[in-house]
């Protein structure tokens, strides 16, 4: 079984860079593996509450870091996989076709983009309680402290502040 759940309380005691080790040191579930189960099951145990962080990372690069605060793990992760350039939650196949192949934001690339994700990409998911305060600042945290496709550029936190800070 592959292991892609982390459950945030068991590392409350972790540094934010002992945490974004661990994150790096899981290999996650295939996305050509992954079944709609798996975002509300892992080991047969419901996951609860099901909202938190989710990753999506090749072997090489966090291609990104989302949030699922009002929404499930199994409602907010399908929606990136929509090939329609415009549809409103695709940011992994966004990001994927803008960032790491430069292309044009159309149709095709989108497609191809998927196809990439599919064969390369693997999902986390960091399971949290329904604190969306804390969710959000952990999205914000993992996306200015990692090198996501996603980052943002701005924000710097201490490396060292322990997780049960948030």
């Amino acid at each position: 079984m592959a292991n892609y759940l982390i459950e945030f309380d068991e590392y409350l005691h972790f540094t934010i860079e002992q945490f974004i080790n661990v994150i790096e040191n899981i290999e996650g579930i295939k996305l050509s593996e992954l079944k709609v189960k798996d975002l509300t099951y892992y080991n047969e145990q419901i996951i609860d509450p099901g909202h938190g962080i989710y990753i999506f990372k090749t072997s090489e690069n966090i291609l990104l870091v989302g949030k699922a605060e009002t929404t499930s793990f199994t409602e907010r992760i399908p929606k990136h996989f929509d090939v329609r350039p415009l549809a409103w939650f695709n940011r992994l196949l966004f990001i994927t076709c803008r960032e790491y192949f430069k292309d044009s934001l159309e149709k095709e690339n989108f497609l191809k983009s998927s196809k990439y994700v599919f064969e390369n990409a693997s999902l986390i998911l960091i399971n949290m309680k329904e604190d969306r305060k804390k969710i959000v600042r952990l999205e914000n945290i993992l996306r200015g402290t990692t090198r996501t496709l996603n980052k943002y550029k701005k924000l710097r936190y201490n490396m060292d502040l322990a997780l049960s800070q948030i």
